[in-house]
């Protein structure tokens, strides 16, 4: 058994789109059990560009945070027409893209949100998505840094 085989592994790239000045190239890290889960979501206007996470048999993703950088996220409504970003997650079970955590810039009072209290045991694919409002074509990037840890599975 390879550690890669054991390892959750996250990817996400924002797929190129006439009139869309913005994509990338893609985005992926591998996390072992034990570890620190983190990764930057692309903010995107379409749920098409969610990182997809894979879950393998014997780990657990314990999602517990979720936050936006204050600077970059004071760049990102200057430049678009964008409100907010909103953080959305789907599983195997139920793929739509649900709700999980919304930035909006006049109502939220913390560009941070804890205790989310997300938890998937694999063997899984699950998909998490940085959505912001569809007016957003152009401006500066918008991350959403996601946390938590990758445990040993109870199953």
């Amino acid at each position: 058994e390879t550690t890669m085989s054991t390892a959750l592994t996250i990817r996400q790239q924002i797929a190129p789109r006439p009139g869309v000045v913005y994509s990338t190239d893609p985005r992926s890290l591998a996390f072992a059990k034990g570890s620190l889960f983190s990764f930057p979501l692309h903010s995107t206007a379409y749920e098409a560009d969610a990182a997809t996470i894979r879950i393998p048999a014997g780990v657990k993703l314990r999602l517990h945070a979720v936050s936006v950088d204050i600077k970059e996220l004071r760049e990102f409504v200057k430049t678009s027409s964008a409100h907010g970003v909103c953080l959305k997650f789907s599983s195997e079970e139920n793929g739509e893209m649900l709700a999980v955590w919304t930035y909006d810039k006049d109502r939220s009072d913390d560009v941070f949100q804890t205790g989310l209290g997300i938890e998937v045991e694999g063997p899984r694919m699950v998909r998490l998505a940085a959505v912001v409002d569809r007016g957003f074509k152009k401006g500066s990037a918008l991350n959403v840094n996601v946390f938590g840890s990758v445990r040993k599975g109870d199953f």
